[in-house]
Parts: C-alpha cells; structure tokens; sequence
C-alpha cells in the first residue's frame, strides 16, 4: 500500500520549478551562433553568462557583423519575483524588460529548459533557453510560441576579452 501512495504521490506532483539561481546555473558560460547563421545573415551573435557570488547570473550578448557590433544586450536573472526567478533584458541597455519563469526541467537532466513569459510585453513575450551538452537554444515568441526567431549556439572557450 505504501508503494502505491508513493507512486501516487510521484505522478500527482507538480512539475519542480527552479527554487534558486542555483538550478540555472547551466546557462554558465560563452556561447556563440553555428556556422549556418553566420552564412545566412552576415553576422554572428556572441553570449555570455556569468555567475558570480551573489543574488543574480548576468548576462550580454552581441551581434557583430560588416566589422561592427549590429546590437547588443543586456540581461541578468535574478529572484525578486517572491524569490522566483525571472529574466531581465536590457536590449540596447534601454529600461529593463521582466519575463516570470514558467518552467523549468531539472538541472541534472541533460537537456535543461528554462521558459520566462511576459504576456503584457508586445514582443518577444516568451524566452525559452534550452541546453543540451555543448548546444545552446535562445528561442524568442509571442506567449502561444508564434513568431518564433531562434539562435543556435555553441560552447566556446571564454576568451580574455569576454570575461568580466
């Protein structure tokens, strides 16, 4: 009987959320666009997250492109919404932008996903960041998942000058 309350439990749970900075610690890192991307538009878009001691991972990413920096960005994930985690973009370093976390798989899973909404926003009003290995996906959309625009990245080696 207690086997079957076990198993009841399990399958009843609610699905975990990120509870710290902590369970999002895998965005970690440098990461640029795949080779494709660079092809297709000329340009090729750099990420950076860090995680210092403290209440927030920071981020900024860049796109370069015709020998010149076309836009950049940027961000910082932080625990001010009642300790949940949200996503904070400053693209163009203009008035901060919030997105409430709304799902995230277990960071010891290989494939690790995070979804930020803001359905008030007009666009992008849903980030999703999912991360299997040495990939890296930043997909932006409206709130249903229509008009999606997607960056495919790649692990890279952290250079001197993309270090803090």
């Amino acid at each position: 009987m207690r086997i079957l309350l076990f198993i009841a439990a399990i399958v009843c749970a609610a699905p975990a959320h990120a509870q710290t900075l902590d369970d999002l610690a895998w965005l970690k890192g440098c990461w640029r666009t795949e080779a494709p991307r660079v092809a297709e538009s000329g340009s090729q878009t750099t990420e950076v997250w860090i995680d210092p001691p403290g209440p927030a991972l920071f981020g900024y990413s860049f796109t370069e492109g015709e020998g010149a920096v076309q836009g950049w960005e940027q961000m910082r994930i932080d625990a001010a919404d009642g300790g949940r985690p949200r996503f904070v973009a400053m693209p163009g370093g203009g008035a901060p932008i919030a997105f409430r976390m709304v799902e995230q798989i277990n960071r010891d899973d290989p494939a690790q996903l995070a979804v930020f909404e803001n359905p008030a926003h007009d666009y992008p009003q849903r980030v999703t960041y999912r991360r299997d290995r040495n990939r890296l996906t930043a997909t932006i959309s409206r709130a249903d998942g229509s008009d999606p625009y997607t960056y495919e990245y790649r692990r890279i080696s952290c250079s001197g000058s993309l270090r803090p």
